[in-house]
């Protein structure tokens, strides 16, 4: 165990480590590393803890279902530019009113998970936001460590849906923030698509995606924009 946790901190802290997502997650059969949109963009968010990230670039890979589609825009519905002082410190799980959160281990710099235990009035919320009777209906979160091409951070898979999103058809979300300097990348999104009549889960394609994320790129000029 010490070994694993000594592997994944050399990985995760290493500015020149190839790009990862720990632990490893099962690769679709009719994956293809060839095929993906290309996304770039600039990611600036205005107001109070927002910042400007510069222009953005991953590889957006698709099933093929998605093959025939002319417009194939990644899935997150949310873009943001953050202060990494802030995610570092927010973590993932207080606001999403469940008894467990994700939190940055700074003496590994490594992202884990931790239970803890909801006030009355939180219990009292998190049942009303997720319609259920009792905690035990919640589900346990997903974490990932993002190793990108020049950034790192988490990725998270919540299959605990609030009640007025579950009645518009979703089922599973990933939010991610990944950390380059002072500037951390984040966005989130429903990963069950419905792709001609046919449901289709995009979190082992989004999750490959995350890998190929370029933070602060330089602006491109029109003839070599892609």
């Amino acid at each position: 165990m010490s070994q694993i946790l000594i592997l994944l901190t050399l990985v995760l802290l290493s500015q020149s480590a190839v790009s990862a997502i720990i632990p490893e997650i099962s690769i679709p059969s009719d994956f293809n590393k060839d095929r993906f949109a290309n996304y770039y963009n600039d990611i600036t968010t205005a107001g109070y803890g927002g910042r400007r990230c510069g222009y953005v670039s991953f590889k957006n890979f698709y099933p093929p279902e998605y093959t025939t589609l002319k417009i194939k825009r990644p899935l997150f519905d949310t873009w943001l530019c953050l202060y990494t002082v802030d995610v570092t410190h927010d973590g993932y799980g207080p606001g999403q009113v469940l008894p467990e959160k994700v939190y940055f281990d700074k003496k590994t710099g490594i992202w884990k998970k931790k239970k803890y235990s909801l006030s009355k009035e939180g219990t009292q919320r998190s049942l009303d936001v997720y319609g259920i009777k009792s905690l035990s209906e919640l589900q346990p979160l997903e974490l990932y460590n993002i190793q990108s091409v020049n950034a790192r951070g988490y990725a998270v898979i919540n299959r605990n849906i609030p009640l007025r999103e579950k009645k518009k058809g979703v089922k599973k979300n990933l939010s991610f923030c990944l950390i380059r300097g002072e500037a951390a990348f984040c966005g989130s999104g429903s990963m069950i698509n419905v792709v001609n009549g046919k449901e289709v889960d995009f979190t082992p394609y989004m999750l490959k995606s995350l890998e190929t994320v370029e933070i602060g790129l330089p602006e491109k000029s029109n003839n070599t924009r892609g």
